[in-house]
């Protein structure tokens, strides 16, 4: 059985977390994944090589991570091709992505070496994210 490219990149930004050490456990609740009960992580992918990455989010998963995020600490990991993965908590994401009924695009931008802009239709982010930000994510308050 072909592995599909979904599993394939979130497959590599799981992989990413496992190695921290930080994951006890982890549960698949479509559209999200369960992270040590706590914590519901949605991830996207672009398979572009090069920046800028952009994701969109449909009106029903901008209501899906709404909704999540009353219940559980909700974060994003936004996978940059094979250059990265982009961790957001959901309140960084809505302050550049407020809920629409309409679909959104998030874009990350990032030059070589440099930390990762990610910008929304309603912005840019105050600040970068770090490459590395992702195996931290597991750790409150480190993205």
């Amino acid at each position: 059985m072909p592995i599909r490219k979904q599993e394939f990149y979130e497959g590599a930004a799981l992989h990413i977390l496992a190695r921290s050490g930080a994951v006890t456990s982890l549960v698949v609740d479509p559209p999200f994944v369960r992270l040590n009960s706590a914590v519901a992580a949605l991830l996207k992918y672009s398979t572009r090589g090069r920046s800028p990455w952009g994701f969109t989010f449909t009106p029903d998963e901008q209501s899906l991570l709404q909704s999540e995020a009353i219940e559980r600490r909700t974060i994003l990991g936004l996978v940059c091709g094979s250059d990265g993965v982009v961790g957001l908590e959901y309140s960084s994401f809505t302050q550049i992505a407020s809920v629409r009924q309409v679909a959104l695009r998030v874009s990350c931008f990032r030059l070589h070496g440099e930390h990762y802009e990610v910008s929304g239709p309603d912005g840019v982010l105050g600040r970068k994210v770090a490459p590395s930000a992702w195996s931290r994510i597991l750790e409150a308050g480190q993205i």
